[in-house]
């Protein structure tokens, strides 16, 4: 009877102890689920609980929940854009709405909302990843200054923001559309239109010189610039002159010392000079001219001290206080603009800052 009593306690701790391996098993799991959604809140578009029966019980990394969700959400996605569809062709044949149609159109936007905030959700995540990485690449540069990767990390903030040595526009390089332009401008988040870190005799026809300037832009977002909407956007649109262009040079962070040949008034200048009235040698040998009159917006971005606060003290103030500005004049149109890499990253904040808390995000 004794060893009766033993065997059925030995059995009841075995039970007991695999029924905590399990609950434990499940809030790892949970906890694991829970880090994937926050990161790719596309797929959390059902109850937790709900999500985790849908995948295999194995399923604990990133890659393993994609899986099991992925053919769910394209199944989700086929009957919002089913049922959206349905409900313009029924307005469409111009028939009598049934009783139900009001809560048809209802449940269709409910759908499409759900949709929209959870792509909205993802959007911002990744911003919010690249901003709170930039910030701290700016202060690795800065703590870097004169070491022998000083080099190596300022070559990155560049390539952080856009890929060196693209055009843009050359559709076999798939570089040229993974770029962070949203950080200097919204309207560039899109954009193909543009020359990063190529030399002046390979962007323009005609051209001798051998120099390069770090981002040139031709085109903000098909609003400002010349890209052909009969072609979706992707083929530039030849047949009038660029009559606006950016000019972007950046500066290493941390940076004091400027020589007498590195006058920002004077490289920037020079560059236009190039510019105006040039050619662009686009992709398939287009030839995008730029007008006489063009305006070129300038923008350096740079840490205002040393040699440089004394070279732009003459310079007028820009809106916040801390930058610098100078319109051109004369033969040549547009200004220059001198802005701290710190009032960059800040202005990319209050731009993503409603996003960010829709999505119950904050600046890290």
């Amino acid at each position: 009877m004794a060893q009766f009593s033993m065997e059925i306690m030995r059995l009841t701790g075995s039970v007991l102890g695999g029924n905590q391996q399990m609950v434990g098993y499940n809030a790892r799991r949970r906890i694991s689920y829970n880090d994937f959604v926050s990161r790719h809140p596309i797929y959390g578009f059902d109850d937790p609980e709900v999500q985790l029966d849908r995948v295999p019980f194995s399923a604990q990394t990133a890659e393993e929940f994609a899986t099991g969700l992925v053919k769910y959400q394209i199944r989700r996605d086929e009957e919002r854009q089913s049922a959206m569809e349905n409900v313009i062709e029924l307005l469409a044949r111009g028939e009598d709405v049934p009783e139900s149609f009001a809560q048809r159109v209802h449940n269709a936007v409910r759908e499409v909302q759900a949709s929209e905030q959870l792509a909205l959700a993802q959007h911002v995540v990744r911003r919010k990843l690249v901003l709170d990485l930039m910030g701290k690449l700016l202060t690795r540069v800065r703590e870097r200054d004169g070491r022998p990767d000083d080099y190596h990390l300022e070559q990155t903030l560049h390539s952080f923001i856009v890929p060196m040595h693209v055009m843009g526009h050359d559709a076999a390089e798939k570089r040229s559309r993974a770029h962070d332009l949203w950080i200097l401008d919204e309207r560039l988040a899109f954009t193909r239109a543009f020359s990063s870190d190529k030399r002046f005799d390979t962007l323009l026809r005609a051209s001798e010189n051998a120099e390069r300037s770090d981002l040139i832009v031709w085109d903000f977002a098909s609003g400002l610039g010349v890209t052909d909407p009969l072609r979706d956007g992707e083929t530039v649109d030849t047949s009038r002159p660029l009559d606006k262009v950016m000019i972007v040079e950046f500066k290493k962070p941390g940076r004091t010392h400027y020589g007498p040949e590195d006058q920002i008034h004077f490289q920037i200048t020079k560059y236009i000079d190039e510019l105006r009235g040039g050619e662009i040698e686009g992709f398939q040998r287009q030839r995008i001219r730029i007008a006489p009159d063009c305006v070129f917006y300038c923008y350096v971005v740079a840490d205002i001290e040393g040699d440089l606060k004394r070279q732009l003290s003459t310079w007028a103030k820009s809106a916040n206080g801390q930058g610098r500005f100078m319109p051109l004049q004369g033969d040549v149109n547009g200004s220059i603009e001198v802005i701290q890499w710190q009032d960059l990253v800040n202005d990319a904040w209050a731009r993503n800052e409603a996003t960010l808390y829709a999505a119950k995000l904050r600046r890290g």
